[in-house]
Formats: structure tokens, C-alpha cells, sequence
């Protein structure tokens, strides 16, 4: 028999399709996704229009919906609802897989160009209510050039070089504070755009699954603190960043400097960057047992000797604040959060969750999906990141649990920006393995819609002052979620924020109910300053001599009473309170002031006296 006669008798070469057969891939992935997969997005967002039609008490981060018009609210839920749907939702997955295509063509190409569109975004998504935080008092010390280490003794090194010194830097070109800082803040969410990409590429993203992951992770509530504020902006980046590297390393054993640059920066970005670092050390200890070569295990060594010396660095200011400001102030069962109830911290987590992690059911969804079984992973991997994975998330939710802030988490909501996005990137790359390994057809659609409808909710909320102000009037509502303390910032907040508009009734209204719960001096002058513009002078000497009472030593009370001893010309009077608020404070211009006109309407009475004896 010869060779030949084995041959195959149909050609080794396939012969020429038709066009219409040659169609570069099919438009959707091969495989339905599980139903469980889908039912945890529906249910994700079913919550938030629930929370948002009929709200219970304290969901403040989920009632996304309610306050903004009708015709938004609902043709935001129409939009969540079209993933769903199995005409829509595959002519979405179809538009998906071609644009996935174009994009994994592009490589790093098109991460960046996504990345300069995102920060592109941020700069022109204004917040002109600025609530959140310490967001004000940021904004005032851009303006007034205050010492950093003065107004914010707790900020971190890399926050006050980007935050300030970065920010101040664009400030000396001509750019006004505000604009500045939403610079500054577009920068970094640029920045993080292309480290996050970088992640969900690394987790094995592809074709169509790659914009729907990016709707996931840029979707987050997160994303607001870079338009215009930026405090935890430089964590953020850390985060995506070390993140990313850990799962190179665990999928092909690079991304070294990447996970050690991305956890030196947390901890230089904030001191809740050290609770990072037990998982990087995990990946760091598991990178090496399966390191090929002694470059690799260099590699290594040196990024997690770069960890080691930035956590050093600033080492001992950490345990400072940790000892003085955050065992004061933000520990839970500190004073300022004592009439907190464990109900109230956990609704707080609830609200953080659906506020800055919208998806997170459906990552926990797709990480019950792919736990370790039976089914082989479609891609090897050199090793599991799980171990690490739980460890940060629960390193950064025991941060939530025990951490308060002193304004109310539905304000200080920033403080756990990083919790969320540990979050919501573990969701991101749980959801990636789970379309992988079980299929993806029926569920890209809905993880997109959502994404976005529960992204434009927010954003709505942060860029409509209505809308803004609303939801904090509702949510102040809602007393018992409230400690006496963070509704009374809250109220003065408001009050001030009325006063600067000359909308007088609005702030006597806002500060009394400051005052009722904390009458400390600073909220009775300002509500004496509300009543003179009211023009009720009467009651304004009543709240100004209220302050004074509380506290002889502080120099805008006897200011206040200055001023309204002027008004009503008793300039004697007025030259006293002037005299005794600069013994307090004798470089505050604006006593001084009052002090010079009370002395020359003394001087010109005195004239006007004599000029009569001599007629």
C-alpha cells in the first residue's frame, strides 16, 4: 500500500466560502450565560427603583431615582430594562462584539483614548452643591492659600502634592480654584481609567466583553469623587493600579512593579492604604513560589522592597493619627457617633454598597460561579487570586464597619470610596471569569444597561443642585439615621449655602434646627448673621450674645455684637465689642474694620458736639 493511498480523500485545506460564510466571528458569545448571572442584575436593580418609589427609611444609596424629574427617572429605568429584554438585548450584545473587536485591535491605543474621554468627562461634571466631605473647606483653602498642614494636619504626602501642590500649580497659569481642582481631579480619573482597563484586560476581557466589564468599572459611585474633589483620588489610582499587577502576576507571573507601585501609592495616598497590604503581600509570597527565573524573583523583591520602604515612610504619622484624630473622631463608638445604633452601621453599609458598588450583587453572583469545582478554568492561570481577593474585601469592609465619619456616612461617603472599588473591581473580574467559563450570551447586555443607568442616576444627582438638594433635605428627614452632631452639620450646611444666595428665610430656618440640636458658638453667629440680613436685629443681638455666653473667647461673637451695636448707633458699645474680639484674635482685619468706624462716628459726633457749643 502506498503513503498516498492514506491520504484523507477530502482536501486538508478547507476550499473558499461564500462571502457571508467567511464573517469574521459570531456576533454574540456562543454560550447563554446562567440564569443566576441575570437574575442578580435584575435584582440589583430592582432594589434601586424599589428603594426609589416607595424609599424606607435610610436607603439613601439606593433611592438613586427618586429625586430626580419623572421623565428621567423613567427613561432611566427603561434603559436598565432594555438588557433585559431578548430583542434588545441581542442587538446590544451585537453592537458590543463589534466594538469589543475594534477596541481589543486597538490595545493600549484604545484604553487611552477611553482614558482621556473619561477625564475629559470628569472636568466638565460640575458639583456646584459640594456636600461631599470636606469638599468645601478644600475649595476655601485653594482660595485663601491656607498652610495645608494647618486646615488638613491628617492629609496624607501624595494628597497634598497632587491635591494642592498639583492643583495650585494650574491655579498659577490663571485658572480660577474651582476649575483647578476639577483639573486636577479629570487627571486622575484619566489616570485610573487606564489602570482599571489594564485590570479587565489582564482578567481575560475580550471582544464583547471588554466595554461591558469598563461599563462595570467606570460605572461606580467612585467615579464622582474625581469630578472637582479628589481627596481619596490618588488611593483610587493605587488601587486600580496594584490591582492590576496582582492579577498579571497570577495569570502569567508579570506585573511586579505595577502591584508594588500601586500599593506604594495607597499607602503614601492614605493611611487606610496599610489595610491593603496584607493582601499585596499574600500575591507578593504566592508570585515567588512560582517564579521561573531569579530575574523574576528580583523583579519581585524589589517591588515588595518598595512597598516595605513607602509604608515606612509614613509609618509613624499614620499611628499618630490613628491614635489622636481617628480615635476621636472616627472610630466607631467615638462621641461624635454614639447614638449610632449597629442597625444604623448596617444600613450604612447597605447604602455605601448600592452608592459606590451598584453591581456588586452580580459580582457576588459570578464569584459564587466560579469558585473552585469540578470545571476547568478556560485559561490557566500560575495562581489563584481568591485568597487575596477576600482578604482585601474584608480588610476594607472591616474599615467600614469600625470607621464613622463625623459628618454622616450619607456625607462622608468618600471615606470608603476605596471599599467600593475593592469591590467593584473583584466584581468586574469575577463577572469576566464567570462569562468565560459558563458563557456570556444574555448577560452583557444587562451588566451594560445597568451600569449605565445606575452611573447616570448618579451623575445626575451630582451635577442638578435640585436634585442634590432634595436628596439631603430627604435624607435629613429621616432623623434617627442622624446623630445630634452630623444633622447639625448638615443643617449648617445648608443654612450657609442659603445665606451666600441671600435666601434669608431658608438659613434661619436651616440654622435654628442647627442650633436646637447643638448650640455651639459658631452656628448661633451664623445664624445671627441671618437674622441681620433679615433684617431682625433684635434677634440677631439675642443669638450673638448667645454665642458669647457659650464662649467669651471667640472673636466673631463680639464682632456680631459690634456690628449690631453700630447699626443701632451706640458706637461706644460697638468700639468695646470691637476691642474685645481683637484681644482674642488681633490680626482679624474685618474687627478691625468695625473698630475704626465706630471710632471715627465717635470722633465725628464729638465734632459735631463742639461745633454746636461754639454756634
Amino acid at each position: 500500500m502506498r503513503r498516498r493511498d492514506l491520504a484523507p480523500s477530502h482536501p486538508t485545506r478547507p476550499a473558499s466560502r461564500p462571502a457571508a460564510d467567511r464573517a469574521p466571528a459570531i456576533a454574540e458569545p456562543p454560550s447563554p450565560a446562567p440564569p443566576l448571572l441575570i437574575a442578580a442584575l435584575a435584582l440589583g436593580f430592582a432594589l434601586r427603583v424599589a428603594a426609589s418609589a416607595i424609599p424606607p427609611a435610610g436607603l439613601w444609596g439606593l433611592d438613586t431615582l427618586r429625586h430626580l424629574p419623572p421623565i428621567a427617572a423613567v427613561a432611566i429605568v427603561l434603559l436598565a430594562a432594555a438588557g433585559f429584554a431578548p430583542p434588545l438585548a441581542r442587538a446590544i450584545e451585537r453592537r458590543l462584539d463589534a466594538l469589543g473587536a475594534a477596541w481589543e485591535r486597538a490595545g493600549a491605543r484604545g484604553d487611552l483614548a477611553v482614558a482621556i474621554a473619561a477625564g475629559l468627562t470628569l472636568f466638565f461634571m460640575r458639583d456646584t452643591v459640594r456636600f461631599t466631605g470636606d469638599f468645601e473647606t478644600r475649595l476655601s483653602q485653594l482660595a485663601q492659600a491656607a498652610p495645608m498642614a494647618v486646615i488638613f494636619p491628617q492629609a496624607s504626602p501624595l494628597d497634598r502634592l497632587v491635591n494642592v501642590g498639583l492643583t495650585r500649580l494650574v491655579m498659577s497659569l490663571g485658572a480660577e480654584p474651582e476649575i483647578a481642582l476639577q483639573a486636577t481631579g479629570a487627571l486622575m480619573g484619566a489616570l485610573f481609567a487606564m489602570a482599571s482597563l489594564a485590570l479587565i484586560r489582564a482578567a481575560g476581557a475580550s471582544r464583547a466583553m471588554l466595554p461591558a466589564a469598563a461599563a462595570v468599572v467606570l460605572g461606580g459611585g467612585y467615579m464622582l469623587h474625581f469630578a472637582g474633589y479628589d481627596k481619596f483620588g490618588p488611593l483610587l489610582v493605587g488601587i486600580a493600579l496594584g490591582c492590576a499587577g496582582a492579577v498579571r502576576l497570577a495569570r502569567d507571573g508579570r506585573g511586579a512593579w505595577q502591584l508594588g507601585a500601586g500599593s506604594a501609592i495607597c499607602v503614601l495616598a492614605h493611611r487606610s492604604g496599610y489595610a491593603l497590604l496584607p493582601a499585596a503581600a499574600v500575591v507578593f509570597v504566592r508570585a515567588l513560589r512560582g517564579a521561573g527565573d531569579q530575574r523574576a524573583r528580583l523583579h519581585l523583591f524589589a517591588a515588595a522592597a518598595l512597598v516595605a520602604a513607602s509604608a515606612a515612610a509614613v509609618l509613624t504619622q499614620a499611628v499618630h493619627l490613628l491614635r489622636t484624630l481617628d480615635r476621636a473622631t472616627h472610630l466607631a463608638g467615638a462621641t461624635v457617633s454614639g447614638g449610632a445604633t449597629p442597625l444604623i452601621h448596617a444600613l450604612d453599609l447597605v447604602n455605601l454598597l448600592g452608592f459606590v458598588a451598584p453591581l456588586w450583587l452580580a459580582g457576588a453572583a459570578a464569584a459564587w460561579l466560579v469558585r473552585p469545582g469540578p470545571t476547568p478554568a478556560p485559561a490557566p492561570s500560575r495562581f489563584s487570586l481568591a485568597p487575596a481577593a477576600w482578604l482585601a474585601i474584608g480588610a476594607e469592609l472591616a474599615l467600614v464597619a469600625v470607621i464613622r465619619g463625623r459628618q454622616g456616612a450619607a456625607r462622608d461617603w468618600d471615606m470608603h470610596t476605596g471599599a467600593g472599588l475593592i469591590v467593584t473591581l473583584a466584581s468586574a473580574a469575577a463577572l469576566v471569569a464567570a462569562w468565560r467559563r459558563h458563557g456570556a450570551r444574555g448577560a452583557l447586555a444587562p451588566a451594560l444597561t445597568t451600569a449605565l443607568a445606575s452611573s447616570l442616576a448618579l451623575w445626575a444627582i451630582h451635577t442638578t443642585p435640585a436634585a442634590a438638594l432634595s436628596r439631603i433635605e430627604d435624607a435629613l428627614s429621616r432623623r434617627a439615621a442622624w446623630t445630634d452632631a452630623t444633622w447639625a452639620r448638615a443643617h449648617d450646611f445648608l443654612g450657609l449655602r442659603a445665606l451666600r444666595e441671600h435666601r434669608t428665610t431658608d438659613a434661619i430656618r436651616a440654622l435654628s434646627a442647627a442650633v436646637r440640636v447643638a448650640p455651639n458658638p459658631r452656628y448661633l453667629f451664623e445664624l445671627g448673621l441671618a437674622e441681620l440680613e433679615a433684617g431682625d436685629d433684635s434677634l440677631a443681638l439675642r443669638a450673638f450674645e448667645r454665642a458669647v455666653a457659650r464662649n467669651r473667647r471667640f472673636p466673631d461673637a463680639w464682632m456680631g455684637l459690634a456690628i449690631v451695636a453700630y447699626g443701632a448707633g451706640d458706637y461706644t458699645r460697638a468700639l468695646a465689642c470691637a476691642d474685645s474680639g481683637l484681644s482674642y484674635s488681633p490680626g482679624r482685619a474685618d474687627i478691625r474694620t468695625v473698630r475704626d468706624r465706630a471710632l471715627d462716628a465717635i470722633a465725628g459726633r464729638a465734632r459735631g458736639i463742639s461745633g454746636s457749643i461754639r454756634e
